[in-house]
């Protein structure tokens, strides 16, 4: 069975800044990812002939793969992540899949934190309202030599030497926030390959915050086919404005509608 996260788990999160939970997501779902992830990103047997040969791929949502895009919706992230912002009203901040081939190298010994590419303000580490929160998912699994994350408690500064290693089997995550010291590691290992895919959620009242947007996307094919299918509380996850919002109006339905088919398959909207 998946973890649940529990109050124990919260207040560990507070102290620490970080938690690696083995079994977070479920056989089936990590199945499921584990082959998106393969179709999307190339193993190691397709990927080693390439010129230059690489040592790690990625790619942003809007995914190809719908169970990607469903995913981020997970009920337990979002319920956690709601309480950590102390709000019901979050917003998505980009995330995005990945894979690590032989030959990469890590930080070299320097860890970071990830605020000051995901915020325009400095951290506030007397709020941590301010600091996102982000979920590493592997639904393959990650070995110690291929490549693992390395996070540090908050007690414990940017002392890599004190970091923890995030190697988890098949569903496995690793959570951490924007203000965590975080390192990457070398692959070590000389074949293989490691996936990871990551969601993030800030405040949605935090409009100075994001590490990459996506409201450039509203004629991707992907993005219309998995927003048509949300209900109206999880689009404004996605920064559609809330159902109740003025904005809704009958014409203003029909025209999205038009550009996300299916949008109008429910009335949830006030107008």
């Amino acid at each position: 069975m998946p973890t649940q996260l529990t109050d124990a788990h919260f207040e560990e999160f507070c102290a620490k800044g970080y938690l690696i939970v083995p079994n977070f997501m479920a056989p089936d779902q990590c199945r499921e990812m584990a082959a998106a992830l393969r179709r999307l990103l190339k193993p190691w047997a397709d990927a080693k002939d390439a010129q230059p040969t690489p040592h790690t791929d990625q790619q942003f949502f809007p995914y190809p793969e719908p169970c990607l895009n469903k995913a981020i919706l997970n009920p337990v992230a979002l319920h956690f992540a709601r309480r950590w912002h102390d709000t019901h009203h979050i917003h998505y901040r980009q995330g995005l899949a990945m894979v690590r081939y032989p030959g990469f190298k890590g930080d070299s010994g320097q860890p970071h934190i990830d605020n000051g590419n995901n915020s325009m303000l400095p951290p506030t580490p007397s709020d941590h309202r301010h600091a996102q929160i982000v979920f590493w998912l592997f639904p393959a699994g990650v070995d110690p030599d291929q490549a693992p994350l390395r996070v540090i408690a908050t007690a414990d500064g940017g002392d890599l030497d004190k970091a923890e290693v995030a190697a988890v089997p098949a569903g496995g995550a690793a959570i951490f926030h924007t203000y965590t010291w975080h390192s990457a590691s070398d692959y070590q290992r000389p074949d293989g390959q490691r996936y990871s895919w990551s969601f993030g959620f800030g405040r949605a009242d935090h409009y100075w915050e994001g590490v990459k947007q996506y409201t450039d996307h509203g004629h991707n094919p992907h993005f219309r086919t998995f927003i048509a299918s949300l209900t109206a509380a999880q689009r404004s996850i996605f920064w559609f404005p809330p159902p109740d919002h003025p904005y809704y109006t009958a014409q203003t339905l029909a025209a999205l509608e038009e550009q996300y088919p299916g949008w109008n398959a429910n009335d949830e909207y006030g107008h």
